[in-house]
């Protein structure tokens, strides 16, 4: 019997690694993860290692284009292991359309099958942001979904969200669930479907081509105040940063950073790893990579320093 599929999708900084936490976390299958993340430090595959047996990350590119071949591969390593349910995390940049493409393919048509297409919406960024629901991109992550998980209402308005439900509902047709309220749809993740869901109607790719990644690592640490002035004067051209951040002023195992639009904070990170690890994600045509990278430089305190910048 085929192994069901979930791909998950949804614009950058949505909240989807944190569903994908909570889906491993619940014990509702044994279930392995593809994470694909758009620069080269895959920090969602990092997250979510221990959650699940088998968490394979796809990072450096995009699997609706330039990673289609890895994606196969993976899920070839992914179905030895015999899972009985597969998430894929796609890159917040990814059009859904060209990875449902790969899943089709005929190699695979005996071992998985796509069950549901679930799109996260972060409540709080279309309520600082309405133009999102604009971007050609969110609209195409938005329509390939079955269903529509909302993340991080906690915080939104209740009229705005009850009017985004209706967008969404009007819209595109589609049932939304929101997690912070509800906890996770168990009942509609998997289907146990006998035939695969329908396919998307004809329709381009949309490329990730617009959006550039600066994918920064080094060992030391970064003085509190320094790194988040930098954080502030990069937010304008930034739509997404993460990242595990060691900081000068607090000992020990390094912060996991994440920063979505002006929205940023710290948390107690999982990972042993010493140094920092971050990555930034801009507009090709407005984020200068080399002059962020420059600047981190400039800011790291390695080892062998005893002085503070």
């Amino acid at each position: 019997m085929s192994v069901p599929v979930i791909l998950v999708t949804g614009f950058l900084g949505a909240g989807k690694t944190s569903f994908i936490n909570a889906l491993l976390e619940s014990g509702l299958r044994r279930v392995a993860a593809i994470v694909n993340d758009f620069g080269a430090i895959n920090i969602d595959a990092e997250i979510l290692e221990g959650r699940s047996d088998a968490v394979i990350g796809l990072g450096n590119g995009c699997i609706c284009c330039s990673l289609q071949g890895d994606l196969l591969r993976s899920l070839k390593l992914v179905l030895a292991q015999q899972p009985e349910a597969i998430v894929i995390e796609a890159s917040g940049v990814s059009d859904p359309r060209g990875i449902v493409e790969t899943l089709s393919d005929p190699v695979l048509w005996n071992d998985v099958r796509l069950d549901a297409i679930l799109c996260v919406v972060d409540a709080q960024d279309l309520a600082d942001t309405p133009a999102r629901a604009d971007d050609p991109l969110w609209q195409a992550q938005v329509g390939a979904a079955d269903y529509v998980i909302l993340s991080k209402t906690a915080l939104a308005d209740p009229a705005g969200l009850a009017r985004l439900n209706t967008r969404i509902a009007a819209g595109y047709r589609l049932k939304s669930f929101d997690v912070d309220r509800d906890g996770l749809p168990l009942a509609v993740l998997f289907t146990d479907a006998i035939t695969p869901r329908a396919p998307l109607p004809p329709g381009r790719v949309h490329s990730a081509e617009r959006f550039t990644a600066l994918d920064w690592q080094a060992e030391g640490r970064l003085p509190f105040n320094g790194f988040q002035r930098l954080m502030e004067d990069l937010a304008p051209v930034l739509w997404r940063a993460k990242g595990f951040v060691s900081v000068i002023e607090r000992p020990g195992p390094p912060l996991l950073f994440q920063m979505v639009g002006r929205r940023a904070g710290f948390e107690t990170g999982t990972s042993t790893r010493t140094g920092c690890r971050l990555v930034l994600i801009g507009e090709t045509d407005g984020f200068d990579a080399d002059a962020a990278r420059a600047r981190l430089d400039a800011l790291i305190q390695h080892p062998d320093k005893k002085d503070c910048k």
